[in-house]
């Protein structure tokens, strides 16, 4: 199949990711690749120049200096979805997978010749929700359909799209498990903001008497400077700064605990899946698809957004087997199964697209010979 991905524009598509959508977006452009197809991601131009890469805007809008401000990005993101909208009416793709969330492609999904693949992946919020409305109202052919990545956050979009369920997958095989681990260790990582509030996990690890690794980039600065630092000041919190891949399976498996510390609903969270894939149980707050990915064999649900209730989280957490949260990635959170479910839904939209053209064929064959007096 010749498939466009269209991704965000926020950051490149690159190691380091800057964060689990940036990550999701290089895996299924290079998981779809090898299966076959011919696949075209959309994207920044300074994302991965390994992937067969169309570039939209010349620079991720992190560090665009034509995105700095409010009307700066959305000026970017327009000029930049119409020209992805245009060379896909003007290409012969067979299916566009959506990851952009981003409302100009959802309002223009049933104008376009490729039926849409549009993929949720963040809870519901007031500009998205317009154009999956519009799109939901004007999608009578068949051309749009609709995936949530958790069935939380499918429930969460049900008033306004019915969605389809594909959980998000990693590349389990590549994360190394390590048995003989440091006691009492723990990791957070990911972006230093404040509705993922790491500060919250260091002062758990600290009162359950553990040392903490934190790394991730500086998302927001001030934050980072009130919250972060002052903690920095404890032997026993170390900042590793932004990672590769490479290095945050490292430091994964040389913790003990892995902990998570979301204060929204989080929809999915490939952290979860990086743990369990390098043999280590989490300790997180009960949130979002938390409780669909976590069993009691692989981690502790905090119910109580609490400092006290995740240092107990963390230490319960710790007993639990590296052998069975590997064994909970393989079954739940492996890339290939995501994978599987994406190109079933593709295969969908193709089939239906080519019944509505034999359909219109057959009304068109039909109206002629009706002009021209023609039965049977």
């Amino acid at each position: 199949m010749r498939i466009a991905v269209v991704g965000l524009l926020h950051h490149p598509i690159a190691e380091p990711f800057a964060g689990g959508m940036e990550s999701h977006t290089w895996w299924l452009t290079k998981k779809l690749a090898e299966r076959g197809h011919q696949v075209t991601l959309f994207a920044s131009g300074d994302s991965d120049p390994s992937l067969d890469l169309n570039p939209c805007v010349d620079r991720a809008f992190a560090t665009n200096p034509r995105a700095q401000t409010v009307h700066g990005r959305q000026v970017c993101n327009m000029v930049a979805y119409a020209k992805v909208v245009q060379t896909i009416c003007q290409g012969s793709f067979d299916v566009i997978h959506n990851n952009a969330l981003h409302p100009f492609l959802l309002l223009n999904a049933a104008d376009m010749p490729t039926p849409m693949l549009t993929v949720l992946h963040t809870p519901v919020y007031s500009e998205l929700a317009v154009a999956v409305r519009y799109a939901s109202a004007r999608n009578t052919c068949g051309k749009l359909s609709v995936v949530a990545v958790s069935k939380s956050l499918s429930s969460a979009w049900k008033p306004l799209i019915d969605s389809q369920v594909v959980y998000n997958g990693i590349d389990v095989d590549s994360w190394p498990v390590v048995s003989n681990r440091p006691k009492r260790s723990a990791f957070w990582y990911g972006r230093f903001v404040p509705e993922k509030a790491p500060h919250l996990a260091i002062q758990a690890a600290l009162m359950a008497g553990y040392h903490i690794r934190v790394a991730g980039p500086m998302s927001d600065q001030a934050y980072f400077d009130q919250q972060i630092s002052p903690l920095l000041c404890n032997s026993r919190v170390e900042y590793l700064g932004h990672l590769s891949q490479a290095a945050i399976k490292r430091a994964l498996s040389q913790a003990s605990v892995f902990v998570n510390t979301p204060l929204w609903e989080e929809p999915y969270g490939f952290v979860y899946a990086e743990a369990l894939a390098s043999g280590t149980p989490v300790a997180t707050f009960c949130s979002g698809a938390a409780a669909e990915i976590l069993t009691a064999s692989c981690g502790v649900l905090a119910k109580e957004r609490t400092v006290p209730a995740l240092a107990k989280a963390l230490v319960e957490a710790t007993e639990l087997s590296y052998e069975d949260c590997r064994e909970r990635a393989r079954a739940f959170c492996d890339i290939e199964s995501m994978v599987d479910g994406y190109e079933r839904l593709y295969r969908d939209l193709v089939r239906n697209q080519q019944g509505q053209r034999k359909s219109k064929k057959r009304e068109g064959f039909t109206l002629a010979n009706a002009m021209l007096g023609i039965t049977g």
